[in-house]
């Protein structure tokens, strides 16, 4: 073997070292990053929440119906279980629409197929803070269609009954911020999914529903 083929080879393995090692890194990287960064992107493609790497928690349901749920002003927030992502922790009724469904803390695909979810970044019923929900529109969300102002939605859970009602739709490109506001300082009840309803998989537009909280307990801190 003359010097010259050597010395290529040995730049040759040099540099299908470097490429392994690049990718061994890349995949370091991911293995790493991936498990931080997955639990703030949705599956409906509307804001930051969870995906499906963390649909292998199978945490169940905290959702127990409960005859004596009186109405009360305030509610203590350490007499509450708070759910974490994945469980069934309420039940969303719209009697108009005749849905009744399963409400769930996150909103991956594998949640959705189990009913609807809310997006983790939004408050839980009584906090005084936006809720955002979203389903499929090939499931319970379908009816969402046919909706009026003045229509009532319910969200049952184990400290409380909630009573929203209907002030009015909107349709927005699904990168559009503007279609809902988390900030506000507003128990505002926000219910979207993908539009045109005839359609099957994601689109890029979503079909919002917006209610105004009218009853529930307030939940307070010691």
């Amino acid at each position: 073997m003359s010097k010259s083929s050597f010395s290529l080879k040995r730049r040759l393995g040099y540099f299908l070292l470097t490429i392994i090692l690049s990718l061994i890194g890349y995949i370091a990287v991911i293995v790493t990053v991936l498990p931080l960064v997955s639990p703030f992107i949705s599956s409906m493609g509307l804001v930051m929440s969870a995906t499906d790497s963390t649909d292998d928690l199978k945490t169940g349901s905290i959702f127990e119906p409960k005859v004596d749920l009186a109405e009360k002003d305030t509610v203590n927030e350490k007499d509450i279980v708070m759910p974490v992502y994945g469980t069934h922790y309420a039940k969303l009724e719209i009697p108009a629409l005749s849905v009744s469904v399963g409400l769930y803390f996150g909103d991956s695909s594998q949640v959705l197929k189990k009913g609807v979810g809310q997006y983790i970044g939004s408050s839980l019923p009584g906090y005084g803070r936006p809720i955002l929900i979203g389903g499929h529109n090939n499931g319970a969300f379908n009816a969402l269609q046919r909706v009026k102002v003045g229509d009532t939605v319910a969200i049952t859970t184990n400290y409380g009954v909630y009573q929203y009602r209907v002030t009015g739709t909107s349709v927005a490109d699904q990168s559009d911020k503007s279609a809902y506001d988390l900030s506000q300082n507003k128990e505002q009840l926000i219910l979207y999914t993908c539009y045109p309803f005839n359609t099957l998989g994601l689109t890029n537009k979503r079909f919002f529903v917006y209610g105004d909280k009218i009853s529930g307990p307030e939940i307070v801190t010691d």
